[in-house]
């Protein structure tokens, strides 16, 4: 049986998420490619952006055909954010290349399909990267990563923003908190444990 969603965050009743959401004011205009095993994950972050960001858009794909949206934008304004070895930190983007971004692609999905998704769409290659020098801790406790200093999508979106236009991310880090307060809320203890809740 289907449980009830809330018709605002569509999130089940049990685990609406309406109460933490603060509309954001994004200059940056992003674009998340989520692989489509990611999108039917309860834990996924992606969904917390959209409510929150008033420029965010998700396009649920594998190969170029799923992104023309994201294909038909210049790539001169366009960073996509992954660790290839030609990636700029952005930590040590002057003022005068960050401001020149007004679109950043974020991969979203575990990192075998993220990794398949860069491999299938040589187009965003051609784009400029970027990646992080110092990766902040992630808070995001609720799902196991295959490797070390990962984070979620929304705090490295969020990272991204607050490094390009010095967006204000408290808003989306008190909704990511929420969001972690309603999915622990009916979890038994042994399953806590495993995330050191």
């Amino acid at each position: 049986m289907t449980r009830p969603l809330c018709s605002q965050c569509q999130y089940p009743i049990s685990s609406c998420v309406c109460r933490f959401v603060q509309s954001v004011n994004n200059e940056i205009n992003v674009w998340i490619l989520q692989h489509p095993h990611e999108a039917s994950q309860a834990k996924s972050t992606t969904p917390l952006l959209q409510l929150a960001l008033q420029q965010a858009h998700i396009c649920v794909g594998e190969v170029p055909g799923d992104f023309s949206q994201v294909t038909a934008l210049d790539p001169l304004h366009c960073a996509v954010l992954y660790p290839s070895q030609s990636a700029t930190p952005l930590e040590t983007m002057n003022i005068a290349d960050k401001s020149v971004i007004k679109h950043i692609i974020v991969l979203d999905g575990t990192w075998s399909k993220v990794h398949r998704v860069w491999q299938q769409n040589l187009w965003l290659h051609a784009i400029k990267g970027i990646s992080f020098a110092n990766v902040p801790r992630s808070r995001y406790r609720i799902r196991k990563a295959n490797r070390e200093n990962s984070l979620s999508t929304l705090e490295a979106t969020a990272y991204c923003l607050q490094q390009l236009e010095q967006l204000d991310t408290a808003p989306l880090f008190k909704l990511l908190d929420g969001f972690v307060e309603v999915q622990t809320q009916h979890m038994p203890e042994h399953v806590k444990s495993r995330y050191e809740l």
